[in-house]
């Protein structure tokens, strides 16, 4: 009733289009496996699918794409010769398309990576080898800057988060960026929408992103004309099609707020209520937010316009000294005084680099004391559950803290799958009782953390455009750590022996969810 309400129900339609095509590929290949033609020549069409699935499994192994990601693929297409392929071409994640190779292109000319400052770098470098490691794989691999002089403010609720957001948003005098995976109606897009109109018409450039599968039923299907009638210059995230359409399958996950260049906001919270826990659906929902204020927000200004140059305006070339930190930074007092380092990244599925998951990789690696992780699912491949495994055996303490009341039942029973080898190897993980938890954190022995969108699951880390900072040395690393171990006091502890129990009564379903994984 909500997707009528809301007048989506013409997607509605576009995606039942979809799943009955899939649904006539299926009854096509029961139909020629059946049929009395078939029959007769079962050995023969049975070795031309031998031999096409074969063919179909080397082009898997030999692409691009994670270890254990292609293990998966190969196995779905294994069972299901037809669907599986079909499958794997429109939803698997590395694409070599003219088409992708072009966008990927657009990425990296809209804006040129702009280098970090030397002397930024040799303080990351003399504060700490294993941050400076971090730090210098993403100004290679994602065109990401080092910056100093920037305050950091640290909200462990969204509750906490959103009276800030609107007192900073009234504040914008020059312009507005806005990028959001989710904006539903309700009283936190109310209060933010009412500002943007205003800003809007008060002269203030207001630049708005948003997913469109993200906000199916949340918002009418006129929702950005009317935002562009008001003065909010909106776009779509990829628009849903009534065609399989391998674009469909990334979406733009991320969570920006820039205002005149010197304050942003990231984190995990989206625009909707029960992002503020003003709206209950799964108990009390555990969420975060870091408020940037200085050099480092031009590191999210950045990423915000690459994306709508390279999927939007096309061919506007701006003119980024308009929108970096210190075009205004005079109007808010100076830069403020360093409070560590800051490097704000971001990830894109169009290319070979799984930027999200390196970072975590590399955490985990270079950890000597603890590692504390939140996420609100934990789909692992291989490499994750190996280096999380083998920094506890190496004397570190990984905790992890997932949700106790599940978003999606399937989804959490995986999550649950996922505990076995990581409990036996010593990890220790908590469910939060009162509700979900939805942040996307690592903090790591007192000098290093990230925050941002990337979820622990196959979408965030292959699928989507996603977004994070790393910090350095910053005070906000202490109230992240103080934030996540006060959480663990209101959450259970899983221990071995209960994982078992479940285990016992649902390693069928737990088994084939491990083998779907890539397609949830």
């Amino acid at each position: 009733m909500k997707l009528f309400k809301n007048g989506y129900w013409p997607k509605f339609l576009m995606l039942l289009l979809i799943f009955l095509q899939l649904v006539g590929l299926g009854v096509l290949s029961y139909y020629f496996f059946n049929n009395s033609l078939a029959k007769e020549h079962f050995y023969s069409l049975a070795l031309i699918v031998w031999a096409l699935t074969a063919a179909f499994e080397i082009f898997i192994v030999l692409s691009r794409s994670e270890t254990s990601y292609r293990i998966a693929w190969m196995l779905l297409v294994a069972l299901l010769p037809v669907l599986g392929a079909v499958y794997y071409l429109f939803f698997a994640n590395k694409r070599t398309t003219i088409r992708q190779r072009k966008r990927m292109k657009r990425y990296e000319t809209a804006l040129p990576p702009f280098p970090s400052d030397p002397k930024a770098k040799e303080s990351v470098a003399a504060f700490s080898r294993p941050a400076a490691a971090i730090s210098q794989y993403l100004e290679s691999n994602a065109g990401a800057a080092v910056y100093e002089d920037t305050a950091v403010e640290y909200f462990p609720l969204g509750d906490q988060a959103f009276p800030v957001m609107l007192r900073e948003l009234k504040k914008a005098r020059h312009f507005i960026l806005f990028e959001f995976f989710i904006i539903a109606p309700g009283l936190m897009w109310d209060a933010v929408h009412s500002i943007l109109v205003e800003k809007a018409k008060e002269g203030v450039e207001v630049k708005l992103v948003y997913d469109d599968l993200g906000n199916l039923g949340n918002t009418p299907v006129d929702f950005a004309k009317k935002l562009n009638e008001e003065g909010i210059k909106t776009y779509v995230f990829s628009p849903i099609k009534p065609f399989l359409n391998v674009k469909m399958n990334n979406r733009d996950h991320r969570k920006i707020i820039v205002i005149d260049g010197h304050t942003g906001f990231t984190g995990g919270i989206n625009i909707a209520d029960e992002y503020i826990n003003r709206k209950v659906r799964f108990g009390h929902w555990k969420d975060n937010c870091i408020m940037l204020r200085g050099r480092a927000v031009s590191g999210f200004s950045r990423l915000f316009l690459q994306n709508w140059v390279a999927n939007f305006e096309k061919g506007w070339q701006p003119d980024f000294s308009m929108y970096e930190s210190g075009k205004y930074i005079d109007e808010i007092g100076g830069y403020p005084k360093s409070d560590g380092f800051l490097q704000p990244y971001g990830d894109v599925p169009f290319d070979y680099e799984s930027v999200g998951e390196r970072v975590y990789l590399s955490i985990l690696g270079r950890a000597l004391r603890y590692v504390y992780i939140s996420t609100p699912y934990l789909i692992l491949d291989s490499e994750l559950i190996n280096a999380i495994t083998l920094a506890e055996a190496e004397g570190v303490d990984v905790r992890l803290l997932v949700p106790g009341i599940p978003d999606k039942r399937r989804i959490f029973q995986l999550t649950r799958a996922n505990y076995g080898p990581l409990l036996a190897a010593g990890v220790r993980i908590y469910e939060y009782t009162p509700g979900f938890v939805h942040q996307k954190m690592f903090v790591c022995d007192d000098e290093v953390a990230t925050d941002g969108t990337i979820n622990l699951d196959y979408r965030s880390l292959y699928l989507h455009l996603e977004c994070g900072t790393l910090l350095v040395g910053s005070r906000a690393i202490d109230n992240m750590k103080s934030d996540f171990l006060a959480t663990l006091e209101t959450s259970h502890e899983v221990r071995l022996e209960e994982w078992e129990g479940w285990h016992a009564k649902k390693a069928f379903e737990w088994a084939l969810l491990r083998l779907l994984a890539p397609l949830l």
